[in-house]
């Protein structure tokens, strides 16, 4: 299933809003468009689009980095913000059961950014520092509502979004992985745990488009509104 997160629509802090520039913008040098409340970031083929809203809207979602970049692209953001410690100490997180690396950053939104490498994804042949162009998109990005179970079931039979890692049967623990490696929607409850930080998920509406293949359609979930357009 040839499908990837095109764009997001999601809120943030009126002042939080504000700092984004500075850190997407002069900070990871990657093209950000102002217009009136909405700012739009590109990372790689798609678009983060945040939109002020009243109360303190946070998100998590990750980029995409080639699978054969992750050690430079480290080093890139390393030296743009503070890496986000795990238990052990460390940085890096080693997702061997999808062949992935992936370490986290807070934006001044109060997001939680995490920078993610799948082994044989996006591979570029690149060596030398990392550059922001190298971004190959939206990797994942947060749903966070009740009923994950019915939400996966509506992605799959309305958008042919399917499971493929992680459990949707309790809400309280459960965290699904819809769409297709590097190329995901999250679907958590309420109150479960992000990583790295532990941060309880917070229902934040957010509204996500989905290219690929032929088939089109939306789903309004609890936590936003997925689309699905050919392409």
């Amino acid at each position: 299933m040839d499908v990837r997160i095109a764009r997001v629509d999601l809120g943030a802090p009126h002042d939080g809003l504000d700092a984004l520039p500075g850190f997407y913008g002069d900070g990871l040098g990657l093209a950000c468009t102002r217009d009136g409340d909405t700012l739009t970031v590109v990372a790689g083929d798609a678009k983060l689009a945040f939109g002020a809203r009243d109360g303190a809207p946070f998100h998590h979602f990750a980029l995409l980095v080639p699978g054969d970049r992750f050690d430079a692209a480290v080093a890139w953001l390393a030296a743009r913000a503070p890496l986000l410690p795990g238990k052990d100490g460390g940085a890096e997180f080693d997702f061997s059961f999808w062949d992935a690396r992936a370490v986290y950053v807070h934006d001044p939104a109060g997001n939680i950014v995490e920078l993610i490498a799948h082994r044989g994804e996006a591979e570029n042949g690149a060596t030398g520092a990392f550059e922001a162009a190298e971004l190959a998109g939206i990797s994942e990005m947060g749903i966070v509502g009740p009923g994950l179970a019915e939400a996966a079931a509506a992605l799959e039979d309305e958008l042919g979004l399917e499971l493929w890692s992680g459990g949707v049967d309790d809400d309280a623990t459960g965290l699904g992985f819809v769409g297709r490696k590097a190329h995901t929607l999250i679907l958590a409850g309420p109150g479960r745990g992000w990583l790295p930080t532990g941060r309880p998920a917070e229902i934040h509406p957010v509204a996500v488009t989905i290219a690929g293949g032929e088939r089109s359609g939306e789903v309004a979930l609890p936590g936003g509104r997925v689309s699905r357009v050919p392409g």
